[in-house]
């Protein structure tokens, strides 16, 4: 028997699936990062098609049989499309989803990654700051949720870390920024 859910959720990841369908990773509120399937996704007359787009924010309904989701509805409060018209916001707000997505196993959810996130998402969209700024701002405010701050605003050793999950995000922010105090 299907069990629905409706959560609160990001899409961070979007990946073509079939001739129409998606699969996308969503950063749900209280839950953390759920897989699920789009079906129709790519349809030329999709009701789902933002539900499969990356930086929607949306209350979505999964229907979870075992360990498969689907999205079932897709209510967008927001899908941050200003940010397509300015390539330096755009990639920063992909960064900071990237960030979600590369981080954060299935099924862990932090709320204060959450909270970061959106808000480098609506600052990026919605106010006149540097791109570049406000993704260094996520990115500090990102890895001191995750647990690697240490007195005094500087950040703990981040070696084995960075190695093993951030290092695609990091090279890809190389000339990009110029990241001071890491």
């Amino acid at each position: 028997m299907n069990e629905l859910i409706t959560l609160d959720g990001l899409c961070i990841k979007s990946v073509d699936y079939g001739e129409t369908d998606a699969i996308i990773n969503v950063y749900a509120t209280g839950r953390g990062k759920i897989s699920a399937k789009v079906r129709g996704a790519r349809g030329a007359k999709s009701k789902l098609r933002y539900a499969a787009s990356p930086l929607t924010f949306a209350r979505y309904v999964f229907s979870v049989k075992g360990d498969k989701a689907t999205v079932t509805a897709c209510d967008v409060y927001d899908s941050f499309f200003s940010l397509t018209a300015d390539p330096v916001k755009f990639y920063a707000a992909c960064t900071a989803a990237e960030f979600l997505d590369k981080t954060q196993p299935e099924g862990e959810y932090n709320n204060s990654l959450m909270l970061a996130c959106l808000n480098c998402l609506r600052d990026l969209a919605y106010s006149d700051k540097d791109g570049e700024e406000v993704l260094r701002a996520f990115l500090l405010d990102a890895l001191a949720a995750i647990g690697y701050a240490r007195p005094g605003g500087r950040l703990r050793d981040l070696g084995n870390f960075l190695y093993k999950k951030t290092d695609i995000i990091l090279e890809s922010l190389r000339g990009f920024l110029r990241l001071k105090g890491i």
